[in-house]
Formats: structure tokens, C-alpha cells, sequence
């Protein structure tokens, strides 16, 4: 068999052409070494909980002659030069600055294998898949709107192209942190998975930052024009926002090694008020977690410890800020067996299962005292986003969220589930608001207790919690509130009602009472197996949603946009998505004003945008400068050591 090198073999099987080179392995020949390695994709259905039978049924996928989503789960091609798009419709004229999104990039690698085909050496092209729609190598879409002139350009890249060659160079993809993908088979050894997570804790060069972009003040305060990626992982990636080259890759412990752990937030909040940029790391144990509460600002540029919260291990994708608390809702999706797998890099799904008959627990921190002050529970839960929180007069805290009964929909979205045509419906969110009430007063509470309590003798705290009366000596009695001292008083569901995936409202009224949020969700005479209308929804119900949709057409987050002079009306603005049209196998961008969800204008993309399940961002600005050029063959960083 003639030799045909690694790039050779890529363009031939892009080609089709490949089946030429290779020779096929025959069926009876009974040996393991012949086998084709297993793929990824076929290898990611596991049952979604320990409840849930396991089916062994093979697969029914999708096939191109379906008007469906399924090819808008495919390899991106990116548009590396800016693009003037043809707008069908009038922006507002206010309209003007830059749009981003992040989308998958590529779900697939191919690269070389040499196997033995009786007794000879040859060279197949295999492929890595990434398993779920949350793992791939993302691709930034950046969109220039000028409303004054009703243009818009586009173009788009990929920022980790290193990440790719290294699983073709490993047949495979070796996370740098434990548990950084959703689920997917890394097609690599336990023993090697350990080894590239504990020697690059810290310094993840190769993970790729799609979860959420954003324009991020203080990190731009200087002047530069620069936009922010984030991930599960401790780190965020800057890219030039004029021509989106690579500035750097920098963990959360490098701007202060307080802000210790392999994973973060992918959803930083900003205040306006403070200039504060508030997130949180993890400091994960094989059962707890520290979970490290920090701000950034102009003046402390390395930013400073707000508090830590430990709690049980679990994947927490966002976080709830109002003016005076921070609050951390930690769903019982814990690590199992002993959370080994955890450790050891396997797939957040593999590694955590969800505990129905534990509690969700609400953690609340004092911005100002910086600490930890009180603690609520409420029945289990699953969520991936917090709508909103804000606080009333009467010292209650209201968190709303988009929130499922259980992570099944976590296990949908798998690509195997998915690309499954017999697949259930998804999972439909609900839009939940629950109170905390009277959080002063229970922090009160608890700081009474801990002082009455830090003087006496075990044995005394031991009669007075048998009694269920006063304990200490001297002063105020302090009764133990019911059975026991800990007792975790619970929140209360106030209002359930059916509700949208991935929920933006006017960022204006972000922590603050407010009545409308805006999400992608499910047309009652749909198929149900991808989001497929965009709603609008009145946070109190006291009005009738609205919906936009188009037949065959699958739009990602749908982002709120308000105009720069405030408006009195909260939902005055316009509402931004690139949408999927599978009848037409193109993707186009599309203004809706906000308040009704009709159309304003819309653009066709060059190339089909990936549907994505990540959070984007509008940023209001002079657009004079245009979209510039890349100056980089590869806007990854090249001066990473090549482990």
C-alpha cells in the first residue's frame, strides 16, 4: 500500500475519495486488533439517571433528505473575511455596534490510524466525534450593525485551531481539566486522562472557551477594544474584537492565585453600580467543594475574595446577583462512585448523578459583610440558567429560573439523543420563582445561635438540643428553632408556569423587579426535538406570551438589545438571533422588535451558523472602524507548550 501522508488522508476522506486507499476489514475475521475503534457518538448513550432503563436499541438517525435541525449539528465553515450581507427590512436607526455569538465549530476530527489488515500494516481515516452539543471546538461569529445606513457585515473564526491538531495528534481529546466535558468519550486511557489533568490544572491552554462571549468590563476599561470568551474551566480566552485575533489565554488563578480551582462559572455577572465583575471558582474534593466568590474591578485589577461557600460537588452552569447578596443554588447532581470518575476527567454526565430524593440548597452571601450568611433548601431541581433575582423592601430575595424536575435534558442534548429521529420530545422548562424570606432576619438567626452556642460544653449542647429549649447561660434565652440547631429553613415556589431555555431579559433590570424575559422554546404543533420558536414572556402571567416562528426554522438565544437612551417601557428594544432555516440549508440573522416579535429585518449568512446552546452579547458603539483582517495564520497560542 503506497504511503499517503496525514493531510493527504483528511482532504481524501473530505473528499470521498478515500474508500480508494483503505481496505475494508472483513467479517470474519474475529480479531480485536481489526476491530475500528468505537465512536464516540455511537458510544454516548448511557441512561440519564440510575431510574432510567438503558435501551439497546441502535440508533435511528436523521438522513439528508429530512427537513430537520440535524445538519445544523455539523462542521462549521468560518468566514474569515468580513462579508457585507444583503438586509431585507429597516434596523433601527439606533441600532449600531457589535454583535457576537458563539456557535460549535467542529464536532468532528478526522485523523490517520494504522491498523493490521491481515498481517499488513495500513492507514485508515477514523473520526473523533465530540458527544454532546455542549463539547466542540466553538466558532465566534461577529456581526457589525449599523442602523443609521441599514448595513450589516459578518464574518467569523475559529480561536482554538490548535485544539483540533492536538486530537488528530492524539487520536483523541485529552482535557486539560477534570470533568470539562458534558460527555463525551475522550477516546484516551484513564491513566492518560490523569496525567494531562493533573499536571496542566491551572494552565488550560487547549480547552476551548464556548460557553458564553462577552464584552466585559473592567477587562476593556483601558481602552482596548477586546472581547471575552468563557468556559466550564477556570480561564477566559481575549480576542481582539477588530479582528478577532487571539490575545491570550489567561486562568482565573493567574490574575490572582486566591481564585483557586479547575472550573468556573461560564456566566460572570457585571454591576453596574460597584463596576464590579463578579464570578466564583471550583475547588473541587472528591464530595465538596469550595466554591470561591470573587470580584474584579478597574482600581483592584486582580480582583479579591468576596467569600467561599463549601457545599456538596455538582455542576453549577450560573449564578443569581441582586444589590446586596450573591446566591448559589447547588442542585443534588453529585459526583457517584465515591467521585473517582470526577477526578479523573471523565464526562460531566458519566461523573455525576442527579439524587431526586436530596435537596437543592440556596446559599446566600452578604456583598457587604463578605461572608456567608444564611442557607435555604427547597425539593430537588435541575437548572442550567438563572432568569433573574432582585429583593423587595420586606427583606425577601425572589430567584427565578428556567427549571426541569430532573437533568434529563441534560442527557438530550447528547449528540447521540439528538441525532436519534426516534429521540422523545424534549424536555420543556418551566419559568419557577422562588422566595426567600426574611434573609436578615435568618442570618440573625443563625449568628444568634453560632454565639450562644461557641461557649458552652458539648455536653450542655447536647441537653439543650434533647429539650428543644435555651441553651447557653446568662442572657437572652435562645430557643433551637424545631428539631435540631441546623434546621435549613425552606424557600417557597411562589409561581410556576411554562417557560423558555436559555432566558434574556433588558440587562438594564438585571437585579432588579422587572416583567418580561425573552427565550427560545417549543411550538405546541411542533416535533418537539429541537427549540424551535422564539417567546416572549411576562414574568408575573399577567400577560399571554408571545411567539415568533417560521416553519422549519430553529433559532439559537434569542438576545435582548435595549436602546442607548433609556426607555420607561422595559420591553422597548429589539431582540437578535441567527436562526436555522432547514428548508433552505442556510442560516440568516434576524431583528425582532421586542415588544411584539415582529419582524424589523433579517440577513442571510454565508455559511450555516451551528445552532448553539451558549450566551452572546451586544455592544453598543462606534462601528467606524469596521471588521479588520486577521493578522494571525492561527489565532491560537502559539507559544503554549506542546504537551
Amino acid at each position: 500500500m503506497e504511503e499517503v501522508s496525514e493531510i493527504e488522508v483528511i482532504k481524501m476522506e473530505d473528499a470521498s475519495k478515500v474508500a480508494s486507499t483503505t481496505i475494508p476489514i472483513e467479517a470474519e475475521e474475529d480479531n480485536t486488533e481489526h476491530a475500528p475503534e468505537t465512536h464516540a457518538l455511537e458510544s454516548a448513550v448511557l441512561p440519564a439517571n440510575p431510574d432510567t432503563p438503558e435501551t439497546t436499541a441502535a440508533p435511528t438517525h436523521f438522513n439528508d433528505v429530512e427537513v430537520t435541525f440535524h445538519k445544523a449539528l455539523k462542521n462549521a465553515v468560518s468566514t474569515e473575511i468580513p462579508r457585507d450581507l444583503e438586509v431585507t427590512g429597516t434596523l433601527p436607526e439606533w441600532l449600531t455596534g457589535f454583535h457576537y455569538t458563539l456557535s460549535p465549530g467542529i464536532f468532528e476530527v478526522k485523523y490517520p490510524k494504522m491498523v493490521s489488515v491481515h498481517g499488513e500494516l495500513q492507514q485508515e481515516t477514523r473520526t473523533f466525534s465530540f458527544g454532546h452539543w455542549f463539547d466542540n471546538i466553538p466558532q465566534v461569529n461577529q456581526f457589525s450593525f449599523s442602523g443609521s445606513n441599514n448595513t450589516l457585515k459578518y464574518r467569523s473564526t475559529k480561536p482554538a485551531h490548535r485544539a483540533e491538531g492536538k486530537i488528530r495528534e492524539n487520536q483523541g481529546y485529552l482535557p486539560n481539566q477534570p470533568s470539562s466535558t458534558f460527555r463525551t468519550d475522550t477516546n484516551q486511557s484513564v491513566f492518560a486522562r490523569f496525567l494531562s489533568t493533573s499536571h496542566s490544572e491551572g494552565r488550560p491552554s487547549l480547552e476551548p472557551c464556548g460557553a458564553s462571549i462577552e464584552v466585559l468590563p473592567p477587562f476593556n476599561a483601558d481602552g482596548r477594544r477586546t472581547v471575552y470568551c468563557q468556559n466550564y474551566a477556570n480561564q477566559i480566552l481575549e480576542l481582539n474584537s477588530d479582528n478577532l485575533d487571539k490575545g491570550g489565554i489567561l486562568a482565573w488563578d493567574e490574575v490572582n492565585p486566591q481564585f483557586k480551582g479547575s472550573q468556573a462559572s461560564p456566566h460572570s455577572h457585571y454591576d453596574p453600580v460597584t463596576k464590579e465583575l463578579i464570578n466564583f471558582t471550583m475547588e473541587n474534593g472528591y464530595q465538596s467543594t469550595q466554591y470561591h466568590f470573587f470580584s474584579i474591578t478597574e482600581k483592584e485589577p486582580h480582583g479579591s475574595m468576596i467569600a467561599t461557600v463549601s457545599a456538596k460537588t455538582s455542576h453549577v452552569h450560573s449564578f443569581a446577583v441582586t444589590p446586596r447578596y450573591i446566591i448559589l443554588v447547588v442542585s443534588p447532581l453529585n459526583p457517584s462512585d465515591g467521585g473517582m470518575k470526577y477526578s479523573w476527567g471523565a464526562s460531566v454526565l458519566d461523573a455525576l448523578s442527579f439524587k431526586r430524593s436530596e435537596s437543592t440548597y440556596f446559599y446566600v452571601i452578604s456583598r457587604v459583610k463578605r461572608r456567608h450568611i444564611a442557607t435555604f433548601k427547597s425539593e430537588a431541581f435541575f437548572f442550567f440558567h438563572h432568569v433573574n433575582a432582585f429583593e423587595d423592601a420586606a427583606d425577601n430575595v425572589y430567584l427565578d429560573f428556567s427549571l426541569y424536575n430532573d437533568d434529563t435534558i441534560a442527557h438530550q442534548l447528547s449528540m447521540s439523543a439528538l441525532l436519534d429521529r426516534t429521540s422523545p420530545s424534549l424536555t420543556k422548562p418551566e419559568f419557577c420563582r422562588f422566595e426567600l424570606a426574611n434573609v436578615q432576619a435568618e442570618a440573625q438567626r443563625v449568628e444568634n445561635y453560632h454565639a450562644a452556642t461557641s461557649n458552652i460544653s458539648p455536653v450542655d449542647k447536647l441537653r439543650g438540643l434533647m429539650r428543644r429549649v435555651s441553651v447557653g447561660h446568662g442572657g437572652p434565652s435562645y430557643v433551637v428553632p424545631e428539631k435540631n440547631s441546623n434546621a435549613i429553613p425552606p424557600v417557597t415556589r411562589i409561581r410556576s408556569a411554562p417557560g423558555v431555555e436559555m432566558p434574556r431579559i433588558n440587562p438594564i433590570y438585571h437585579g432588579l423587579d422587572y416583567k418580561f424575559t425573552w427565550g427560545v422554546g417549543l411550538r405546541e404543533d411542533g416535533d418537539g426535538d429541537m427549540w424551535d420558536c422564539i417567546t416572549k414572556l411576562s414574568v408575573k402571567g399577567d400577560v399571554q406570551p408571545i411567539v415568533w416562528s417560521q416553519k422549519d426554522c430553529y433559532p439559537s438565544e434569542a438576545i435582548f438589545v435595549p436602546p442607548p437612551v433609556f426607555d420607561q417601557n422595559e420591553d422597548a428594544g429589539v431582540v437578535i438571533s441567527v436562526v436555522y432555516n432547514a428548508a433552505a440549508h442556510q442560516s440568516f440573522i434576524i431583528v425582532l422588535d421586542a415588544m411584539d416579535l415582529t419582524e424589523k429585518a433579517r440577513a442571510v449568512l454565508p455559511e450555516v451558523v451551528p445552532l448553539s446552546f451558549t450566551n452572546g452579547c451586544f455592544a453598543l458603539g462606534d462601528v467606524s472602524r469596521g471588521m479588520q483582517e486577521s493578522t494571525l495564520a492561527f489565532s491560537d497560542d502559539e507559544a503554549e507548550d506542546d504537551d
